[in-house]
């Protein structure tokens, strides 16, 4: 139980990764909206929160269940595990990154951040298990 709940560091990292891209975003697009800070930060408060309601229900539970299947069990060869995990629930993104040209960033900062997070979350794991 220990080991799936140090999932809080993938869902932060991923939450903050995708925040920080989507306010530079909105304050930068020039798509002839004139935006200020607070506008940027509620529209990707709205985008994250609202919008990806369904992706983040998706990526939590695909989480928890290869984390039950990969790594609870057995941790023997913990990073392989966890790239393996990354490379499962990257692999929708990634997919969508090269369909949706529009909003291609938002996908690969996902992947970039949950490949961090998923890094920083083996040395978390070791602290839990050891």
């Amino acid at each position: 139980m220990k080991i799936i709940l140090t999932n809080w560091i993938n869902i932060v990292c991923v939450f903050v990764a995708v925040f920080l891209y989507s306010v530079i975003y909105g304050l930068t697009n020039d798509d002839g909206v004139s935006r200020n800070f607070l506008q940027a930060i509620l529209a990707s408060i709205i985008l994250i929160a609202l919008y990806g309601i369904i992706l983040w229900i998706g990526f939590i539970v695909v989480l928890v269940a290869l984390d039950l299947l990969l790594i609870v069990l057995n941790q023997k060869h913990l990073m392989l595990k966890l790239v393996i995990e990354w490379f499962i629930i990257s692999s929708p993104f990634i997919y969508c990154a090269i369909i949706y040209e529009q909003q291609r960033w938002i996908y690969l900062v996902t992947v970039a951040a949950f490949l961090i997070s998923q890094l920083l979350r083996q040395n978390l794991i070791i602290k839990v298990i050891g």
